[in-house]
């Protein structure tokens, strides 16, 4: 497949684990002119690094959560994260909350909340990580179509390798899929996780796309002691985003 096939195709190819694609709207909460509204509103051209920065959910903008700064220890260099399979390094970059691709601008926040539906011991609370990267040109076709490659060449699991560290993990193929998502124009989300006894926390992953700009949304389940019906996708961070990505 040619990287000049256009977004919307590129998005319907990119089905399987990933399950790339543009849905119908199910379910959920918000009405359908705000979802609309998000949707046909979203900017279409390259956004700067001021604008990608000032349209960042911030503090209030996601019910239930509190949203600051993503913190320096919980960033990562490109440099940090490698896999046994080059393809799997796309799963494990934007599981840990990174852009990927070569945009040209990007920002970040962290939502700290506890999500309907969720359960995890203790009542921890539940971490979102938001990336927004705006590209030029084809950029976010050639991401697109990498996150594609990913989904099929990752399911059978992969060795992760992080500041030195070597992890199993794997993409489980069977999913709930998010819930209304109708409010950009292409969308994606996978598990990622260490398999059953494992302790490494779950990330359930989210990716949205509208105009030149894709958003990147991991949530993060630490402890969790229930299957994937009780760790939804982070639907309602990527739709407050987009919300706010919207306005302007």
């Amino acid at each position: 497949m040619s990287r000049n096939t256009t977004v919307r195709r590129s998005a319907r190819i990119m089905a399987g684990a990933m399950a790339l694609g543009v849905l119908a709207a199910c379910g959920g909460t918000e009405s359908d002119g705000d979802a609309a509204m998000a949707s046909a509103s979203a900017p279409t051209g390259t956004l700067t690094a001021e604008e990608i920065e000032a349209a960042m959910v911030d503090g209030g903008d996601v019910p239930d959560h509190q949203v600051g700064a993503r913190e320096k220890a919980d960033r990562y260099e490109e440099s940090e994260v490698g896999a046994t399979q080059p393809e799997c390094v796309v799963q494990a970059r934007m599981a840990l909350g990174m852009s990927i691709g070569d945009p040209v601008a990007t920002a970040q926040r962290t939502a700290m909340g506890n999500p309907r539906g969720a359960k995890t011991v203790g009542g921890d609370l539940v971490k979102t990580t938001v990336t927004l990267a705006t590209y030029k040109g084809k950029g976010k076709d050639e991401a697109l179509y990498d996150m594609g490659t990913a989904s099929t060449a990752c399911r059978q699991g992969f060795i992760l390798k992080l500041r030195g560290k070597q992890t199993p993990l794997q993409s489980p193929q069977q999913q709930i899929d998010p819930e209304r998502l109708d409010f950009a124009e292409e969308f994606g989300w996978y598990v990622l996780t260490g398999g059953p006894g494992s302790d490494v926390p779950t990330r359930k992953v989210l990716i949205v796309g509208s105009g030149h700009t894709l958003g990147f949304f991991s949530r993060t389940y630490p402890g969790a002691d229930a299957g994937p019906e009780m760790m939804p996708f982070p639907v309602d961070v990527a739709r407050a985003q987009w919300k706010k990505l919207a306005a302007g």
